[in-house]
């Protein structure tokens, strides 16, 4: 079990009872797993401060697009998948260049949707990004113990991507080319630390570990 400094609010199973109770909130559901083709072009955008509000209310107004459609095709139990379980942090990650400007933005647009819920368009950036050390020491510690020092020395930088509050992406820079013959390298790599992250989320909810590639390109993506 691995413990993470973040801020829990609702837990999963809590949360899901309550909604599955009510059909209150509607959801969008995917599995996560390398990306598809098209998506190594993928990389954060480091808007301006003058353009971030018009990013964060463009990726918003995609997601929430996003959501509705999944709703008018799923019907209220998609809002479970999607607002509950993760389903539109998922989303986000192969929505394109929209969501990478702001995948915080994406995702609240999404949920929003996919809820049926009004329109709430943000006032500035969603997504909040912080590099944690003591985590990535950890992982490398872990890599080492578990004969992986080659991969160990290609993860630079580990990111806590906060979409919400509350909710995370784990983000893994590498030294990995997008056009190389790290591909199953790669795939093993965010593997590797699905499994040492083992499910245990500490306070709030990691839902995704994107592994990028040197200039920021997204190389593969997998659920926690």
């Amino acid at each position: 079990m691995r413990t993470m400094r973040l801020s829990r609010h609702c837990p999963r199973l809590v949360l899901a009872a309550t909604m599955l109770a009510v059909l209150a909130i509607p959801a969008c559901g995917s599995e996560s797993g390398s990306p598809e083709s098209g998506e190594l072009s993928q990389r954060p955008t480091h808007t301006p401060a003058k353009y971030e509000k018009k990013a964060a209310q463009d990726a918003y107004t995609d997601g929430y697009r996003e959501g509705q459609a999944v709703r008018e095709e799923g019907g209220k139990g998609s809002s479970v998948r999607e607002v509950v379980w993760g389903g539109c942090t998922r989303r986000a990650l192969r929505a394109g260049q929209k969501a990478e400007a702001d995948r915080g933005a994406w995702v609240s647009g999404c949920r929003d949707g996919v809820s049926e819920n009004a329109r709430h368009l943000p006032s500035g950036q969603v997504t909040k990004r912080s590099h944690d050390r003591d985590v990535l020491q950890r992982f490398h510690a872990w890599l080492s113990a578990t004969g992986k020092r080659s991969v160990r020395a290609h993860v630079t930088r580990l990111t806590l991507v906060e979409l919400r509050r509350g909710d995370y992406d784990i983000e893994l820079t590498t030294d990995y080319s997008p056009t190389g013959d790290d591909g199953p390298t790669v795939i093993d790599l965010a593997q590797a630390f699905v499994k040492w992250w083992d499910g245990d989320d500490g306070d709030g909810t990691a839902w995704n570990v994107v592994v990028r590639g040197a200039g920021g390109e997204k190389l593969a993506a997998k659920s926690l």
